[in-house]
């Protein structure tokens, strides 16, 4: 294969396969936009869906204003997208929206103390 092909493309199986998960070689990209939704809890779409907005790559975070039918990233090669767009995302023929109620990210907390953290070091010589 390319060497421009990103590492986990080049891989068999794929990035779970060569961590020692599972085979995913046989995987299509609507499974991939399914099991990346499923992950991240937001709306995701593959290459040759035909969605108008911002979008990002899950793999390298790479984002484009899309106004046609997505593209395979042009930083890695990847062919799943997450909506980041403000408002609800597309309806898609073919594509299984994301379930009511869950989280679209970290919850966020206000007023929440940070300790920091201490380390003692010994025998420490500035100079040569």
């Amino acid at each position: 294969m390319s060497s421009q092909v990103p590492p986990q493309r080049r891989q068999p199986g794929g990035i779970q396969a060569a961590r020692g998960g599972a085979d995913r070689r046989n995987m299509t990209p609507a499974q991939g936009a399914q099991e990346a939704q499923k992950r991240l809890g937001i709306a995701c779409y593959h290459a040759g869906q035909q969605v108008v907005g911002v979008v990002g790559c899950v793999a390298c975070q790479f984002q484009i204003r899309n106004r046609g039918v997505l593209p395979a990233c042009p930083d890695c090669g990847e062919l799943v997208w997450a909506w980041l767009d403000e408002g609800p995302p597309p309806e898609i023929e073919g594509h299984v929206p994301a379930p009511e109620g869950q989280a679209t990210g970290p919850e966020a907390q206000e007023g929440v103390p940070i300790e920091a953290t201490q380390v003692k070091v010994e025998e420490v010589r500035l100079e040569p």
